[in-house]
């Protein structure tokens, strides 16, 4: 029988921090200790206050079918040490009628998995929660009902999960679609070397933007910077959508015409024209060019993710300008009026105001 519980969390808009949240209550109530620890702007993490008798858990969301880089990196520089440890992944859970989907999670739970192996410890459980969907990108938030069902749904399956794992038995539920997660790791792998990288390029900030700077100081990975009085997303960002749904003026928007136009740009004609000119010049270097080998096809997307960076630099600065304003970020799905943001129920802003340097 366990006496701790300490868990480690990274959230975006909540969901992690929620299932934390609901695992410390349920703890509290068996008259364990509980503790939930952010990683947000973590720098160096130092040995956990855990000894005998102690759980440690890891939260984290889903980011292309893998854990957040953020995490991961997190989980490499944890102490090597003999302790008990689960993992729970948030996925984009959705609803139909009345029916609850479930996400995938890939290698978010296969690979943090491995690590911990590796690192000597003993993994107890491995259990995903398939909470609304956060990415907004890509559609508007859930209405409150869908909302509410899907977090009521998932608080029940973290009842079960924690009355397993707090008990001392094991459970690895979230590899019940091991098949499904084990043949989407090709994406994954994209996700992390390449994808993660273009998507961190997709957001702008209107007009309307006051320079407020609560999306910079609130931003779990550090990734934002205020340049002349506006947002600027770095390479460290890991579009977890937090800036997107706290702006308290919705001025952040994920600029589709920005990403339409570079990828017709670079994939469409650039690339191309690289080929037909090699094709002419050097056509030793076509063979090269068109590889599948997945190394070279890393090498070249960053190749591309290169020009693109050069490429929102220059947009990011015409972006002052009210034309240009409005067709990179006022021409966005974002900005409609129907267009719902996400928080995860009882979650505020004031939850995600965090100190530079977490201290343990």
């Amino acid at each position: 029988m366990y006496r701790h519980l300490i868990i480690y969390y990274l959230s975006g808009t909540g969901n992690a921090l929620i299932a934390a949240r609901w695992f410390a209550d349920l703890a509290r109530e068996r008259g364990m200790t509980a503790e939930i620890i952010p990683i947000d702007r973590f720098k160096t993490p130092l040995e956990a206050p855990a000894g005998e008798g102690a759980l440690l858990g890891f939260f984290y969301p889903t980011h292309g079918f893998s854990l957040p880089w953020y995490m991961l990196k997190f989980m490499l520089a944890f102490p090597r040490r003999a302790r008990d440890i689960f993992c729970l992944n948030t996925c984009g859970g959705t609803k139909i009628g009345k029916l609850h989907l479930p996400g995938l999670s890939g290698l978010a739970l296969i690979l943090p998995a491995l690590l911990f192996l590796l690192k000597g410890c003993r993994v107890r459980g491995l259990t995903s929660l398939n909470l609304p969907s956060n990415w907004i990108a890509l559609h508007p938030g859930f209405n409150p009902s869908a909302v509410a069902s899907l977090a009521d749904h998932c608080r029940k399956k973290a009842a079960r999960y924690a009355k397993s794992l707090l008990s001392g038995r094991m459970t690895f539920r979230g590899l019940i679609l091991l098949p499904l997660d084990l043949a989407i790791i090709p994406v994954a792998l994209g996700y992390t070397f390449v994808g993660r990288f273009w998507l961190a390029k997709m957001y702008l900030a209107t007009l309307e933007c006051d320079g407020c700077g609560i999306c910079e100081s609130r931003c779990p990975m550090n990734a934002l910077r205020m340049k002349s009085g506006r947002p600027f997303w770095t390479f460290h960002c890991e579009s977890c959508m937090r800036c997107l749904n706290i702006c308290p003026r919705k001025a952040i928007q994920v600029s589709n015409v920005f990403t339409a136009v570079t990828a017709y740009i670079l994939y469409g004609l650039l690339f191309p024209l690289v080929m037909s000119l090699a094709a002419q010049f050097l056509p030793s270097t076509i063979a090269v060019l068109a590889s599948e080998i997945p190394f070279i096809g890393i090498i070249r997307a960053w190749v591309i993710i290169s020009l693109m960076f050069l490429a929102y630099r220059l947009v990011q600065a015409l972006a002052r300008f009210r034309p240009f304003n409005y067709f990179f970020a006022g021409l966005s799905l974002t900005r409609l009026l129907l267009w719902r943001r996400y928080l995860a129920p009882g979650v505020t802003l004031r939850d995600f105001k965090r100190d530079e340097k977490v201290s343990f």
